[in-house]
């Protein structure tokens, strides 16, 4: 992902019965989470979520931003946690989003939080999120913690990446064990889906996919396919999807709607339908991975922003 703002800190047949009512849903405003959901009692609903980098929404608008979500089938929200804003405005719309089906996990940071230097970000947001989860009650309390950090773009990647991919693998273990260390939180992170090819040590004395390491130590991946037509979407998190079946983690496919300057890596100048109708083509494609849980778009303001 980019030009985002970091956080300022001091045999599932039912999933490929819903991707064909994507395709429903495009057509005849078909409702997947809504009403209607009762004509598919078998299946199991598929995750819809999106990234809010931008949190000015919680803090005014908060029904329209709600009722935009709810228009979209989105039931994950994941929400940049940042220090500008108070925690009433936070609190208030997550009890709002629960109220209405929408799940809302803390979204934070940056590709530098890997080096030693800077790692300490990492925690004090995590300790932000248990302390504010401690003190408001429960209807308003964020689900678990999203770590958005791609160190892939430093620097000091194309230095060494060996090291900065050790540093990668720390901070993940890291971040997963404060988290689960005294709460129930989910622990969560984006990653590419071009990291197939690296290996590390699977720490019993094997090697591994650096994917299938990562994936192993979390509850759920959100894979980055940032494509803009189906086949290459599905074939592009192969690997990954077959690792987290085998490890039993879930995973969301991402697409973008950010113009992200990369042919063919964008929805952005696509439009809703055409970015709904190859979605659906990824669900049917998918769906019979026991690890597929849904899908994501990025990031919300893009996404509104979009064209039919």
């Amino acid at each position: 992902m980019k030009k985002k703002p970091w956080v300022k800190w001091s045999g599932r047949l039912g999933k490929t019965v819903l991707g064909c009512l994507l395709v429903s849903q495009v057509m005849t405003g078909f409702t997947l989470f809504g009403g209607s959901e009762s004509k598919v009692e078998a299946a199991e609903p598929l995750v819809v979520s999106t990234w809010m980098w931008n949190p000015f929404v919680i803090e005014k608008d908060q029904d329209i931003t709600l009722q935009h979500l709810m228009d979209q089938r989105i039931n994950r929200v994941y929400l940049n946690i940042d220090l500008d804003y108070l925690a009433i405005d936070y609190s208030s719309f997550i009890r709002k989003a629960k109220a209405k089906g929408i799940e809302v996990q803390a979204l934070g940071g940056a590709p530098n939080w890997v080096l030693p230097e800077h790692n300490k970000k990492m925690y004090e947001f995590i300790d932000w999120v248990k302390q504010y989860n401690n003190s408001v009650q429960p209807e308003e309390r964020f689900t678990g913690i999203h770590l958005d950090v791609e160190p892939y773009v430093l620097t000091q990647w194309r230095q060494d990446s060996d090291a900065v991919i050790g540093l990668w693998m720390d901070t993940v273990s890291g971040f997963a064990e404060e988290v689960k260390a005294d709460s129930d939180l989910t622990v969560g992170i984006d990653m590419p889906t071009w990291l197939d090819s690296i290996r590390v040590r699977d720490g019993y004395g094997g090697m591994t996919t650096l994917p299938e390491w990562l994936i192993s130590r979390l509850d759920q991946v959100t894979l980055m396919a940032y494509f803009d037509n189906a086949d290459n979407i599905s074939q592009s998190v192969q690997d990954e999807i077959n690792a987290a079946d085998r490890v039993g983690v879930p995973v969301l496919v991402a697409v973008d709607t950010v113009n992200s300057g990369e042919v063919g890596g964008s929805f952005f100048n696509k439009g809703q339908v055409l970015m709904r109708n190859e979605l659906a083509a990824v669900v049917g494609s998918l769906g019979d991975h026991p690890s597929f849980e849904g899908y994501s778009v990025h990031d919300w303001d893009s996404w509104m922003k979009l064209g039919q």
